[in-house]
């Protein structure tokens, strides 16, 4: 222990004599003088072009970031109409045991209608019809695309469930 304590001891004088003790200089020799640039002749053009390459990377960043904002609100949005679909959904007493799913799919243009995909399996074509019937009244008002991929199986969800 006592040994581990004198090596590190003598490690840490070394490490103090480095950084505070001064490195011996070496002299330095005159340079030669390098020939001077000669002037620019287009230096104003040169800059105009600077300028202009930044201002078109600035608008460049500018218009990725709008498209970026747009695509998260777009998809925020989404996810709200997906919510409330979903929420309709499960408070429909003849839908609760049926495995019976809406997503919504938002496109970037904010004039394109969001695509609604209905899909589950459902034991009766009349459960099937009110599906469809509680998504269509929670999309009243909306501009959507409403796409049934609801199967009728009267054994289908008794195989689940079992």
């Amino acid at each position: 222990m006592i040994e581990i304590r004198r090596k590190l001891l003598g490690l840490g004088h070394t490490v103090f004599a480095m950084v505070a003790a001064p490195a011996a200089a070496l002299a330095q020799t005159p340079t030669t003088p390098s020939p001077a640039a000669p002037p620019a002749d287009g230096s104003a053009a040169g800059l105009v072009a600077m300028v202009g390459v930044l201002l078109a990377f600035f608008v460049a960043i500018g218009i990725a970031v709008k498209l970026y904002d747009a695509k998260r609100k777009r998809e925020e949005q989404g996810v709200g109409l997906q919510a409330r679909l979903s929420d309709a959904l499960l408070l429909t007493p003849g839908l609760t045991s049926m495995p019976v799913v809406a997503s919504v799919h938002m496109p970037l243009r904010s004039g394109s209608p969001p695509v609604v995909e209905l899909k589950g399996t459902v034991l009766t074509p009349d459960a099937r019809e009110t599906a469809l019937h509680v998504v269509q009244r929670e999309l009243a008002g909306i501009n959507a695309q409403l796409e049934d991929q609801i199967v009728v199986d009267p054994q289908g969800v008794r195989k689940v469930a079992a």
